[in-house]
């Protein structure tokens, strides 16, 4: 884990839907259709090569409904009629980075963060699935300043 940092707010694009962490087989139903829709073909050139998965308009804390959208960063906020536009808002954010089999031990981490004492500001979470590394993961996630 790293110290709070101030990151600039960007824009991800992709298949969204609103799930809640007591229901995983929405989140891996959604991840499937990603896995099997060709996301990047339909965005602008300059889309992101490592994947991004947003967690946006929460209704609550960590248990509540919320909106997961798995896609790629993009300068163009256009996005086609078939994907979600997320907005990560400018925040500060606490980095946790997370190294081996996924989805266990990305799954192991989100879960000590939920039971952990961060100020979350529940704007956007996310996590960047490193292109190079199928392995590698950051998680960010929003704090209060």
């Amino acid at each position: 884990m790293s110290h709070g940092q101030e990151e600039q707010g960007f824009t991800v694009v992709g298949l969204s839907k609103v799930v809640r962490n007591d229901n995983p087989a929405a989140i891996g139903a959604l991840w499937e259709a990603f896995h099997s829709y060709d996301v990047r073909k339909k965005l602008c050139v300059d889309a992101s090569e490592d994947v991004y998965c947003v967690y946006h308009d929460y209704e609550g804390g960590f248990m509540d409904p919320y909106r997961m959208t798995i896609g790629y960063r993009v300068s163009s906020v256009d996005a086609p009629e078939d994907l979600h536009s997320a907005e990560v808002p400018r925040q500060t954010v606490v980095t946790y980075e997370v190294n081996g089999p996924l989805p266990q031990s990305l799954i192991s981490q989100w879960q000590a963060i939920w039971n952990g004492q961060l100020n979350r500001s529940y704007l956007a979470d996310y996590d960047v699935y490193d292109a190079t590394d199928p392995e590698a993961v950051s998680i960010k996630v929003g704090v209060r300043p």
